[in-house]
């Protein structure tokens, strides 16, 4: 079932952070670890044993999948995370798209039998070995890793294909636990959406792949729309198979980034892209990313201090 998308007016905000933005930021952690610690709850009280999580690009899913492990050990429940990147199919054996070119984005760039192999191993003896994919060569490597789970332990399967049903295909039903990470608050501002929550996602991408991929802005912006148009073909029409939706949103995004990227967006005003977020940061006040914790998921995009 489809979340309810949540509105927080900016000026509440801003207003919150010039009272205390020590209790701005703390405010947005726990409302995202709350979410988590429920999904932990869930997985404990219906005993389920695989978890797989999926979501659009910088929703947060890898540390969202290392958040719920922790979690759960909190709980007692050991767990294994799986990244569904290393069941890739050597690029000579991708199907190709009507262009020609390898489709490494669908769902036959993986190796399904693989994962639902593994996956039923674990059910039947709890333990399994998992490939490991080499992106420079494009190329599965001789390397197997081995997977043993306690009794009680569960594995944590993330990727973009995980809620496609194709994954789970013949895997006992009961014991799966779905979960798909998305921004899903739009931030307003007299009452009109000043940014809308994939507008965020988008703002979370800039910043890591300028520094984490060496991408430029420019280049950022070029490609999303292509990024946006495999979301839509490849994750969201499976979202409503999820048990549960997790808001990765934290309500003092918009002010974190335009500090961190107003000085570089001045120099590039002439990006019609940039010129709208230049616009819209003028309603928002700033947060210094220092304040930021080091464990928060905002990390995942914007680096340690």
């Amino acid at each position: 079932m489809e979340s309810t998308r949540l509105k927080i007016d900016i000026d509440d905000i801003n207003q919150k952070n010039s009272e205390n933005v020590y209790k701005l930021i703390s405010r947005g952690e726990d409302a995202y670890i709350e979410q988590v610690r429920e999904i932990a709850n869930q997985i404990s009280i219906y005993g389920k044993k695989i978890v797989l999580i999926t979501g659009p690009s910088s929703a947060g899913k890898t540390t969202s999948s290392y958040k719920l492990k922790q979690e759960l050990n909190a709980l007692g429940i050991s767990s294994h995370v799986l990244n569904m990147d290393d069941f890739f199919r050597p690029l000579k054996d991708v199907p190709l798209k009507e262009d020609g070119a390898p489709d490494i984005e669908g769902v036959g760039a993986v190796d399904v039998e693989c994962i639902r192999n593994c996956l039923n191993d674990i059910l039947t003896t709890g333990k399994t070995k998992t490939p490991t994919f080499d992106f420079a060569t494009h190329s599965r490597t001789k390397y197997w890793n081995d997977c043993i789970l306690a009794k009680n332990g569960v594995i944590i399967m993330e990727g973009i294909h995980a809620l496609n049903p194709i994954v789970t295909e013949g895997i006992e039903e009961n014991k799966i636990y779905r979960v798909y990470v998305h921004c899903n608050t739009d931030f307003i501002f007299k009452g009109k959406t000043l940014f809308h929550a994939r507008q965020l996602r988008f703002l979370r991408r800039l910043v890591r792949d300028e520094r984490e991929r060496n991408c430029t802005y420019e280049k950022t912006i070029s490609t999303w729309d292509e990024v946006c148009a495999g979301e839509d073909k490849n994750i969201r029409p499976f979202k409503n198979n999820a048990n549960y939706h997790l808001n990765s949103t934290h309500f003092y995004e918009p002010l974190l980034y335009k500090n961190m990227l107003l000085t570089e967006f001045d120099k590039r005003k002439d990006n019609e892209t940039i010129k709208l977020f230049l616009e819209r940061f003028k309603k928002c006040s700033t947060v210094n990313k220092e304040f930021v914790p080091k464990d928060s998921l905002i990390r995942e995009f914007i680096g340690e201090e």
